[in-house]
């Protein structure tokens, strides 16, 4: 264990992690093709500073969220700084702060860090990446079912199979009427939404012993308790919903209908998209359709989330834009593809090895450097030898370790004849070959 001058042992801080070589070149990857994505629905980059006033940032994220902000210290009460939370309060800061500037409906994309005070779990950190798109300036429910349209394309893109996602949607307009229904009042629905929140994940009786540890009457814990168990084992929610809430869920349901029906018109199979009475997501700025992707096997459960924030901008001092978007976690998205075994088609180490046959003979070296240089020039990834004087078998041995699968010698005699040697890591195969015909045969062999 490597320790500092004061003999203290060198670690991260708690929370965070370090990413080299294999891990590191599945970030990329995956990162590529979530981007690939937003940029194919149109969506354009944006780039917000990593901190934010904590005025921005307070009263934005629910209960637990204001409690897990990474907040800075300053002299300065109005100068108060934390760490960027999310990607979407971000946005509607710079909405406000920007009005006019972008043509609506304006489409971003941000993919970056973001930072979380949470307790720290098995893959679950306080400094982790963010891959969020949103859509500002329209209310329309095509943009909402865009949405499940786009988080498809990227799992289906990543290699996840069909039949093993869905994309569960419900609408907050929807949740309201339903807590109109049991009988709550402006706090108690709050109350109630966040049991909805946490239902699936505690079970229906620890989020009834919380709703009493709040305060709520009995009568609402009834009536909630009878509408969740209900819905839990209704075989079609969709009929029951219209049966129990009559005409006060007539609009709210419709919503629900036709976000269905938008979304598979955009190419979504029916079965990946899911209606789910009970999702309430907990996040405060949320006013319409709201996401979650769900992976039904060895109970990994959510991927990715979202929803509509048509007040936020608004609330900022901005214009009154509505708003609507989803994100995934880009560590969360690795582990469960590294669990369900979806391979990364990437290369970490480069797959061609020139050797230095001796540093010491200028024209050697310029030999290797030059084939080096035109295979780059090919597009064939390659690394020569950089290290301190070592001979072939030293290098042939670094080469095998670090994963190349060619090695080339350039001696004397490759030198003089303007050819190069050529050894196939995978079955020691050792031949010699014109310089001329190299990128041909190493395309070959790589194949």
């Amino acid at each position: 264990m490597a320790k500092d001058n004061f003999g203290r042992k060198s670690q991260n801080y708690k929370g965070t992690r370090d990413y080299a070589g294999i891990d590191a070149a599945k970030r990329n990857y995956v990162i590529d093709q979530i981007k690939s994505v937003f940029e194919l629905f149109g969506f354009e980059p944006l780039d917000t500073p990593a901190i934010e006033l904590m005025r921005i940032l307070d009263d934005k994220y629910g209960e637990e969220g204001q409690k897990n902000i990474f907040r800075l210290s300053s002299s300065k009460e109005d100068s108060l700084g934390g760490l960027r939370y999310d990607h979407t309060v971000p946005l509607a800061r710079f909405m406000a702060q920007n009005p006019g500037s972008k043509i609506l409906p304006y489409r971003r994309y941000a993919i970056g860090k973001v930072w979380r005070n949470e307790s720290v779990q098995a893959g679950r950190y306080r400094e982790f990446i963010q891959c969020d798109f949103d859509t500002v300036g329209s209310d329309s429910l095509v943009v909402d079912a865009e949405i499940i349209a786009m988080n498809f394309q990227v799992l289906t893109r990543l290699g996840f199979p069909k039949d093993i996602f869905t994309i569960q949607y419900n609408d907050r307009r929807l949740l309201n009427v339903m807590t109109n229904a049991i009988g709550c009042n402006e706090t108690n629905a709050i109350e109630v939404l966040r049991a909805w929140d946490k239902l699936e994940k505690i079970g229906l009786e620890a989020t009834i012993k919380e709703l009493k540890e709040k305060g709520v009457s009995r009568a609402v814990i009834a009536n909630y308790e009878t509408l969740s168990s209900n819905l839990l084992k209704s075989q079609n929610q969709f009929q029951y919903l219209q049966q129990v809430l009559g005409s006060d869920g007539e609009d709210a349901l419709n919503i629900i209908t036709n976000i269905f029906y938008y979304a598979q018109s955009l190419g979504v199979p029916t079965q990946n998209v899911v209606f789910n009475p009970l999702l309430a997501r907990g996040l405060d700025y949320y006013t319409g359709p709201i996401f979650e992707t769900v992976i039904e096997s060895a109970g990994i459960g959510s991927i990715s989330g979202g929803g509509r924030f048509d007040r936020l901008i608004a609330e900022m001092g901005g214009p009154d834009l509505p708003a609507s978007g989803s994100s995934f976690g880009l560590e969360r998205v690795i582990s469960v593809m590294d669990q369900l075994e979806i391979q990364f088609p990437i290369q970490v180490t480069a797959p061609v090895f020139v050797t230095i046959f001796d540093p010491t003979n200028l024209d050697l070296v310029k030999y290797s450097f030059t084939v080096a240089a035109n295979l780059r020039l090919d597009g064939i990834p390659v690394e020569v030898y950089t290290g301190n004087q070592a001979n072939l078998g030293k290098q042939f041995d670094i080469a095998n370790r670090k994963g190349s699968e060619i090695v080339l010698v350039l001696g004397p005699d490759e030198l003089s004849k303007n050819k190069i040697t050529v050894k196939f890591l995978k079955t020691w195969e050792q031949f010699t070959i014109p310089l001329s015909a190299l990128t041909t045969q190493i395309l070959k062999l790589l194949s």
